[in-house]
C-alpha cells in the first residue's frame, strides 16, 4: 500500500473514532452539553486533529445527522423495497417523526439541527435532494427549497410541543404534517386521503422500523 493510501486509511480511521466518540456523547448527554474538548478527552485525539478535519462542533454534528438520516433511509427502503418513490418519500418523513416521538434524545439532536442555521440548511438539502423526485412528479414551477423550509417550521413547531404542559397528540400532528407536505407537493385531497390511509395501516410496520433505527443509532 503506498504512503498516501496509508495516510488516506489512517485519516478515515481518525474520522470515524471521532465521530463515533462525538455520537456516543450526543447521544448520552446531548448536543448542547457536549463539548469538543469533552470529544477529545475521551477519544484521546487532539483537538488539532479534529479541527483539521470538522470545522467546529455544528460540522461534527452534521456529519452524524447524516449517518443518522442514511440509516433511516436504509432502514425504510429495505422493508419498502416494492413501493414507489412517493409511499417511500412519505414512509421516510414519518418515520424520522416517530424516532423523535419514541426517543428524548435523538428529539433534542433534531431540535438542535433546527435552531442552527448551519445545520438547517444541511437539513434542507439533504431532504431536497429526497424529495426531489416527488416533487418533479408534479412538474411544479415553484421552489421546492421554500416548501421544505416551510414544512421543517412545522416539524421544529411539532418538536418542541413534547414540551408543552398542554400535550399534544403526536400521531394526529404527524399525520397533519404529511398532509401539509403533500399538500404543498401539489397532490389532490383524494390522493392525499390515500396516502395516509398507507400510513395509519402500517403502523406496526413504523415502530418496527423505528426500533431498528434507534438500535443502530
Amino acid at each position: 500500500m503506498a504512503k498516501s493510501e496509508k495516510r488516506a486509511v489512517h485519516m478515515q480511521g481518525v474520522r470515524e473514532k471521532i465521530l463515533t466518540t462525538a455520537e456516543d456523547l450526543f447521544l448520552t448527554q446531548g448536543y448542547k452539553n457536549t463539548t469538543i474538548r469533552q470529544i477529545v478527552q475521551k477519544s484521546g485525539i487532539t483537538s488539532g486533529s479534529i479541527y483539521n478535519i470538522f470545522e467546529d462542533k455544528e460540522h461534527l454534528f452534521s456529519a452524524l445527522v447524516d449517518k443518522f438520516m442514511g440509516i433511516v433511509r436504509s432502514a425504510v427502503n429495505k422493508e419498502l423495497k416494492e413501493a414507489d418513490e412517493i409511499h417511500r418519500f412519505i414512509a421516510l418523513v414519518y418515520v424520522e417523526l416517530y424516532c423523535a416521538e419514541a426517543s428524548p434524545v435523538i428529539r433534542e439532536m433534531m431540535m438542535a439541527s433546527h435552531t442552527s442555521p448551519i445545520l438547517m440548511e444541511d437539513i434542507l438539502s439533504r431532504h431536497e435532494k429526497i424529495a426531489r423526485p416527488v416533487w418533479d412528479l408534479k412538474k411544479h414551477e415553484d421552489d421546492l427549497p421554500q416548501a421544505l423550509l416551510l414544512s421543517e417550521g412545522t416539524v421544529a413547531a411539532y418538536l418542541i410541543s413534547f414540551d408543552f404542559i398542554r400535550k399534544q397528540d403526536p400521531a394526529e400532528i404527524r399525520l397533519k404534517i404529511l398532509s401539509g407536505i403533500l399538500q404543498s407537493f401539489g397532490f389532490s385531497g383524494a390522493e392525499i386521503g390515500n396516502l395516509l390511509q398507507f400510513i395509519g395501516k402500517n403502523r406496526e410496520l413504523w415502530q418496527k422500523i423505528t426500533k431498528s433505527i434507534l438500535t443502530r443509532a
